[in-house]
């Protein structure tokens, strides 16, 4: 049973990253306005939240690492547990939605992994991102691409790179491994998404996520205290500083349904944590029938 302070600390989590990036939102907007371009936040303004934003995770990233974008991860707790034992399962032709600044790349260590493609969607986060891919050793089987995971992105992205080499199956069944670690709750159209990114999956591939999502508080394992607050961070704002993040999606309800057309997916092994929280997980395996 959680103490009090542990239990407002649980509720305030959101807040601290929503203040720390609305800080680097007002402090990149003011910065753009300084230097001649007063219209900026009219007309430019994608650019200024993609910029804010890069700032910002790059600075909670290194924050985690110590200061050091290269220093050894450091003991994983909360809801970072859940991640290194999955991300160990990821093998032969693996895609990785969203990899930011590169924080969990030393978390695939799976011998049998062939070659990777990161599609990472801010410029901003590429350099840390290839800084962290070469200190891994990963730099000949990893491939970042500058695109986001929604198809009309991806796909281009990598016909660019080399990966898709048969115009005719738009990619389909290429990947064995597509990896989704905190990043289905800010992706455009998520049922759109995460279908293409099904599609993408070779049959018999699987689908490693670990996500947060609405608060189940309907249920006995949820909490309709963590619900009001995740509601009172979205009215706050949260999306719009956080890079689109929503953190009130049915994601589990989501990935189930893409494999509805092939009969469902072939097993599914996903857990439900930190349930008592404004930002509960889920995590685990969905392998797609064969």
């Amino acid at each position: 049973m959680p103490t009090l302070v542990e239990r407002i600390n649980e509720l305030a989590e959101p807040g601290y990253l929503g203040v720390s990036a609305a800080y680097s939102f007002m402090t990149v907007m003011l910065e753009t306005i300084l230097r001649g371009q007063p219209l900026a936040p009219i007309f430019n303004m994608q650019e200024i939240e993609d910029e804010a934003f890069s700032r910002f995770w790059i600075d909670f990233s290194t924050a985690r690492a110590n200061g050091d974008p290269n220093a050894p991860a450091p003991e994983p707790a909360g809801s970072s547990l859940l991640i290194p034992p999955l991300l160990a399962h990821a093998d032969g032709v693996v895609l990785d939605i969203g990899p930011g600044t590169g924080t969990q790349t030393p978390l695939f260590t799976n011998p049998n992994l062939r070659v990777m493609y990161g599609a990472e969607p801010c410029v901003g986060l590429h350099k840390d991102l290839y800084a962290k891919v070469e200190f891994c050793g990963l730099a000949s089987k990893y491939r970042v691409l500058h695109c986001g995971a929604q198809p009309e992105s991806l796909l281009p992205a990598l016909k660019k790179a080399g990966a898709l080499d048969d115009e005719t199956n738009e990619g389909k069944g290429l990947f064995d491994t597509i990896v989704c670690v905190r990043v289905l709750c800010s992706v455009p159209a998520p049922e759109k998404t995460v279908k293409g990114l099904y599609d993408l999956l070779k049959p018999g591939g699987k689908m490693l996520v670990c996500e947060h999502v609405v608060n189940p508080w309907t249920t006995a394992k949820g909490s309709w205290v963590a619900r009001f607050v995740q509601a009172m961070y979205g009215l706050s704002g949260w999306s719009f500083f956080m890079g689109g993040c929503n953190l009130d999606r049915d994601t589990e309800r989501t990935l189930r349904a893409v494999a509805d057309v092939d009969g469902g997916w072939g097993s599914v092994d996903l857990e439900l944590s930190f349930t008592s929280g404004p930002l509960p997980y889920i995590s685990g395996t969905l392998v797609k029938r064969v």
